[in-house]
């Protein structure tokens, strides 16, 4: 038992390193990504869904470090889950400079320099999560927005955090999650959203699989201080604002929170915000309530 907790221990050490040389790659830090690539870490880390620093910061357009990344050698087309390499991420975001950068570098776009192929809704089942494959044995509660109990369990040999949503949203309002859905919301990428990883439906349970922050929500943070500095506010501000400015610029549909609240606002390795259940709007199909008996769902009398 001991091993195991070493072994656990480590684990959460190795991703929290991932996650802060990702986070450094995300934001645009230089300084501290150059750090921790001459301490060692491998510019090809990747995170739960394959993708490396390289990939974020094409996303992000921080033509800097990608110069950088490639300076230590980085794998300039490795493909995360999706089969994106960082060029196909450059070219989605219309960062030409870096495009260039990558393909002056032997960049290739796997996905589209090839010809496109219809997706069925039947190929988008990928995004479910088998249930046997979360380890159960050990859960911790965590404290992570309104809708639903979370705990910190494994995946994948990676903390997250597994949350069964609590149908507060009376009949007739249908709770799911399509798969289309699933496949939306494990394709944003911002460095000021919580990311989703899937979903599980088992029996009459809707299981949300996010990524695991380790140091709270906002809620803890004003709890737990008698003051935050001014600074710290700002940034705070200023995290929730790029996030939710994000969800709502998504094209071709923008993604709307209506449930914004210090409890889903998660902070980061880095001392960020990330905001969380931004698919809340999304778990509910609403059944048009009865005219004549006019009839209003918990979810109408909220907004």
């Amino acid at each position: 038992m001991g091993q195991l907790r070493h072994e656990e221990s480590t684990d959460d050490f190795d991703m929290q390193l991932i996650g802060n040389f990702l986070s450094f790659a995300s934001r645009g830090d230089r300084v501290g990504l150059n750090q921790m690539l001459r301490k060692g870490i491998s510019p090809n880390v990747q995170d739960y869904d394959k993708r490396t620093a390289l990939h974020l910061a094409a996303s992000e357009g921080h033509a800097p470090i990608v110069e950088l990344l490639l300076l230590y050698k980085a794998d300039v087309n490795l493909q995360d889950r999706w089969s994106r390499t960082p060029l196909t991420d450059a070219r989605s975001y219309g960062h030409r400079d870096i495009c260039r950068i990558l393909e002056v570098n032997g960049g290739i776009d796997f996905k589209n320099d090839q010809p496109m192929t219809v997706r069925h809704e039947s190929d988008l089942n990928e995004v479910n999560i088998d249930i046997t494959e979360l380890n159960l044995l050990h859960p911790s509660i965590v404290k992570q927005g309104l809708f639903g109990k979370s705990e910190k369990v494994k995946w994948r040999g990676t903390m997250v955090v597994k949350t069964i949503v609590e149908n507060q949203i009376c009949h007739p309002v249908k709770m799911k999650l399509s798969a289309k859905d699933n496949t939306l919301l494990r394709e944003l990428r911002h460095p000021n959203i919580l990311q989703f990883l899937g979903s599980i439906v088992h029996g009459e349970e809707m299981i949300l699989i996010t990524e695991y922050l380790p140091k709270g929500n906002l809620e803890d943070i004003v709890e737990g201080k008698v003051r935050i500095e001014l600074h710290t506010a700002l940034q705070y501000a200023l995290d929730i604002a790029r996030g939710m400015n994000y969800l709502h610029q998504h094209k071709p549909f923008p993604i709307v929170h209506n449930h914004l609240h210090p409890r889903n606002l998660l902070q980061d390795e880095g001392g960020h915000l990330k905001i969380g259940e931004y698919w809340v709007p999304m778990l509910y199909e609403k059944i048009q309530p009865n005219q004549e008996t006019g009839q209003q769902t918990a979810y109408d009398k909220r907004k």
